[in-house]
């Protein structure tokens, strides 16, 4: 059995293949956002793994580069 991600942890959809910011648990599923802000989606726990130390690398760094282009810094 996988821990449950904390708020904020990176996690991969293992179905899809996206990977996003764990938010909440609802109704027995997960709710990530996407790395990039968009829409949320719902993922079955089972499917949800803690990302990966350089696929966290990755997701962060797009994503502050992302916030860097809309002048969000």
């Amino acid at each position: 059995m996988q821990p449950v991600p904390e708020v904020g942890d990176l996690v991969r959809d293992t179905a899809t293949g996206r990977v996003g910011f764990f938010v909440r648990s609802v109704s027995g599923r997960f709710l990530i956002r996407a790395v990039h802000g968009g829409a949320e989606w719902e993922a079955e726990p089972g499917d949800v793994q803690l990302a990966t130390p350089l696929r966290e690398l990755r997701a962060r760094a797009a994503e502050i580069n992302a916030r860097s282009r809309r002048g969000l810094n």
